[in-house]
């Protein structure tokens, strides 16, 4: 068992990490990116209900979280829907697990014309979002790097549309899709705004677009043509800052239509990062990929084990690694397994030895 003697300190902040990888440098070593979502309420003890709807409990949460942690990454976040509810869609909101959708506003092909674009300020919990960055980048901000994060179009879209319909869209109404992909591109570019704003980095999500959902011909056609305007407009008005994407599951036969849209990091999740590494390693800074159902379940020990495995893998990748969760860090896990995993970076991800 590992204890905390044989675990090297670190000497460089968290901030002071991060901006290595923007500046093209080594850190001392390698960032970790537990991805801390609803969890963050468990570590204030708030209900997830509440922190769902609630800027100041979920920016307080991740102050917590931080402050328990000292983790890389602030992710300002609860559900992939948050964008498609406030243009529209109907939530469920439950005590204890994220928000659900319960009823998607475009049941019927004409009923696109009921989408709203979104006020950032005032819409849906939009303004939780933005009142949740503002509390981090105010207390942590110069201690660590603060995100806030989005869904991006097309998850966007199949939160307004019934998944199932949405898929046959796909191929029956394919001009319908993109005039729906334009309304969420827009939106969302709205909200990176806002986020931009606050001084926090916008990440976007994709898990729609996971290759066991989305095949490469339709990557190409619905998806990385509308992530791109979102990479770009970031790369045109973040000041320098890089173009962050995540998918969920396994996105391997889609990495080349990604590489199109010009995304600078990938967080990924049930992939090799060792093929990654050799695939697109070149171009992109790679983010992964403790298993996060292993999280949940397993002991310290095996996280470590899986983590060193990983940064076996992964470190040497030519534009960076970051140690991190495939996805969401499941809300009930374990705070030891999260020490393990970040302190796994501390172990195997150096540079200064």
């Amino acid at each position: 068992m590992t204890t905390t003697a044989n675990i090297p300190a670190d000497t460089q902040t968290s901030l002071e990490r991060v901006l290595c990888y923007l500046q093209g440098k080594n850190p001392q070593r390698i960032a970790a990116f537990p991805l801390i979502l609803n969890h963050a309420a468990r570590i204030l003890g708030k209900p997830v209900g509440v922190y769902n709807r609630n800027g100041e409990v979920m920016g307080n949460s991740h102050v917590a979280a931080y402050k328990r942690y000292g983790h890389d990454l602030i992710l300002i976040f609860s559900t992939t829907s948050t964008l498609g509810e406030a243009m529209g869609t109907k939530m469920a909101f439950l005590d204890e697990d994220a928000p659900q959708i319960a009823e998607p506003l475009i049941q019927k092909l004409d009923d696109i014309k009921k989408v709203h674009m979104p006020d950032p300020m005032k819409d849906g919990r939009l303004p939780v979002y933005l009142e949740a960055t503002e509390i981090c980048v105010r207390e942590i901000g110069k201690e660590t790097c603060v995100s806030t994060v989005l869904a991006g179009p097309f998850t966007t879209a199949a939160a307004l549309r019934p998944v199932d319909l949405f898929a046959k869209d796909l191929v029956k109404n394919k001009e319908w899709v993109h005039e729906l992909l334009e309304m969420c591109t827009v939106a969302g570019i709205r909200f990176i705004d806002e986020m931009l704003k606050r001084g926090s980095l916008p990440i976007i999500v994709e898990p729609i677009g996971s290759g066991s959902l989305v095949s490469p011909k339709h990557f190409h056609e619905f998806v990385a043509p509308y992530l791109k305007r979102l990479a770009d407009h970031i790369h045109k008005n973040g000041g320098g800052l890089p173009a962050v994407l995540h998918i969920c599951g396994k996105t391997t036969p889609n990495w080349t239509p990604m590489l199109e849209a010009d995304f600078d990091i990938w967080s990924v999740d049930n992939v090799d990062l060792g093929k990654a590494k050799e695939a697109v390693g070149h171009r992109i800074c790679l983010v992964g990929n403790v298993t996060p159902a292993n999280l949940l379940k397993n002991t310290p020990e095996e996280i470590d084990a899986e983590a060193k495995e990983i940064c076996a893998k992964a470190m040497g990748n030519p534009r960076g690694f970051v140690l991190a969760s495939g996805c969401e860090v499941p809300i009930n896990t374990p705070p030891a397994n999260v020490d393990a995993l970040i302190n796994a970076a501390r172990k195997y991800g150096r540079f200064d030895n």
